[in-house]
């Protein structure tokens, strides 16, 4: 079996067992899998929304956000023959742990790729079959493609913010 580390704005794909491992805070880890075919994907998206459609910008920059992720994906699957109603969709991140004052929420990516991903994923009438998503914490992920498993680490509370 395969051993991988996602880095923030990378896609892994494969067709059998694999071991998927990142590290999300605010970002998404988003996993794609058709059991009975074998075949998974996992992203690891940095930012909610590109503000351009997915064949105006590059595969790489379309990697960094959710929504052309997402897309990506979907398409991708599609493109094998695969029935939105066979898709087992599981998401791990979204934290906001940086609580930066007077910001006012402001910077809230965590909440605002939580918001993103939901909202695209009702559009298409998709579900979502496990997730752990918000808190403060970020988690150390570790994928399974084989058996769709996930296993969740949570990483330690950040620091209060302090003021010099």
């Amino acid at each position: 079996m395969a051993d991988c580390f996602l880095q923030p704005g990378e896609l892994f794909t494969a067709q059998g067992p694999a071991r998927v491992k990142t590290v999300v805070g605010s970002c998404l880890a988003i996993m794609v899998r058709v059991p009975r075919l074998g075949l998974t994907a996992i992203a690891h998206c940095i930012l909610p929304r590109a503000g351009a459609r997915l064949d105006a910008i590059s595969r790489e920059e379309a990697l960094r956000y959710v929504d052309t992720t997402m897309d990506l994906i979907l398409r991708s699957f599609a493109r094998r023959g695969v029935a939105t109603a066979d898709l087992e969709i599981k998401l791990f991140g979204g934290a906001d742990g940086l609580g930066l004052p007077d910001s006012g929420g402001a910077y809230r990516v965590g909440a605002r790729n939580i918001e993103s991903v939901q909202a695209l994923l009702a559009a298409r009438g998709l579900t979502v079959a496990a997730s752990g998503l918000g808190g403060r914490r970020g988690r150390a992920i570790e994928f399974d493609t084989g058996t769709g498993d996930v296993f969740i680490r949570k990483l330690p509370a950040p620091a209060a913010w302090e003021r010099p």
